[in-house]
């Protein structure tokens, strides 16, 4: 047998693989050293963004009120009812019917509340009212000065109670200012014991999601709503811009005397015009795939681009 002496450089696979295993004997021995500290630095980014997610401002429903024909349409349109989340409101979210003053569409986490002008709440036409909300993760609080980035502005407390068999249950604390406008709008914190009682379940927390998801029909067309389009007065576009920015709310975009916030999932334009009363341009709604039929109803015309409904108000 001849020997073969190991020359310079090489080195015997014997010594490879022993290399080779002990490195990998390394890796696994370190991983199970430090597989717990990455598991709880993934556990607090995950917890910090889900936080900064609930601390985020949010569109929670907007309201509006139609001419009467206008309603009497939107109301009547069997179209419309195949592609919205359509109710008659709480308790119980009972299907909309002729009788109906207004019609609540549900979205996966916003709704709008369509009123006629015979509304239960004695809005008038051309009303508008935009309701912002806060999640709450767990223990109720309705502590606004946590909240305000810009002091200055003074905020005032509303309750807004509901009746459970007898026993009135905080339902959400709106915070509002005085600075003069028409169009309504209010910042609100709601109450997880008000799900539980009206689902007859536990809820530790209270997201629109969870509001929400016994109305929304995750079958319909119609998914979300994605963006408002305002014409302003002077009043109005200065009340919402100064209880925007007071909250830490600042624009995404500036031109000329129209305004862009981006709030969550929710992109808001206003645009300053020289008219006495302020009015909704147009509301876009996230929509499922495919192309869809245009429509007239009264005053509104709704038309598809790509996966957004379109609703333009003349």
């Amino acid at each position: 047998m001849v020997k073969r002496s190991i020359k310079a450089g090489e080195i015997p696979a014997f010594f490879v693989c022993m290399s080779l295993v002990f490195f990998v004997k390394l890796i696994i021995k370190i991983w199970n050293t430090m597989k717990r500290y990455v598991l709880i630095l993934l556990t607090m980014l995950l917890a910090n963004r889900i936080s900064a997610q609930e601390e985020d401002l949010k569109v929670n429903h907007l309201y509006f009120v139609l001419d009467s024909a206008s309603f009497s349409t939107i109301r009547s349109s069997g179209q419309f009812a195949k592609w919205s989340s359509l109710d008659r409101g709480l308790p119980d979210f009972l299907p909309t019917d002729t009788g109906s003053t207004t019609l609540y569409m549900r979205g996966k986490s916003t709704y709008l509340e369509i009123m006629g002008p015979d509304n239960r709440f004695g809005e008038k036409e051309g009303a508008i009212g935009i309701g912002f909300s806060w999640d709450t993760p767990g223990k109720f609080s309705d502590d606004i000065s946590k909240k305000i980035k810009n002091k200055g502005l003074p905020f005032k407390r509303s309750n807004a109670m509901w009746d459970f068999k007898g026993k009135d249950v905080l339902w959400y604390s709106a915070y509002y200012t005085d600075l003069k406008g028409g169009i309504a709008t209010w910042y609100a914190f709601y109450n997880p014991e008000f799900l539980t009682r009206l689902y007859h379940k536990e809820y530790p927390f209270f997201t629109r999601e969870a509001f929400l998801e016994k109305a929304f029909d995750d079958n319909k067309e119609i998914r979300d709503l994605s963006s408002i389009a305002l014409e302003c007065t002077a009043e109005d576009f200065h009340k919402l811009t100064r209880e925007l920015h007071s909250l830490g709310i600042t624009p995404v975009e500036k031109n000329g005397d129209a305004v862009t916030f981006d709030i969550d999932s929710i992109r808001i334009t206003m645009t300053q015009i020289p008219n006495t009363k302020s009015r909704i341009k147009e509301l876009r709604l996230k929509t499922k795939k495919g192309k869809k039929e245009d429509l007239e109803l009264g005053k509104i015309k709704v038309r598809h681009q790509d996966n957004e409904l379109i609703m333009m108000f003349n």
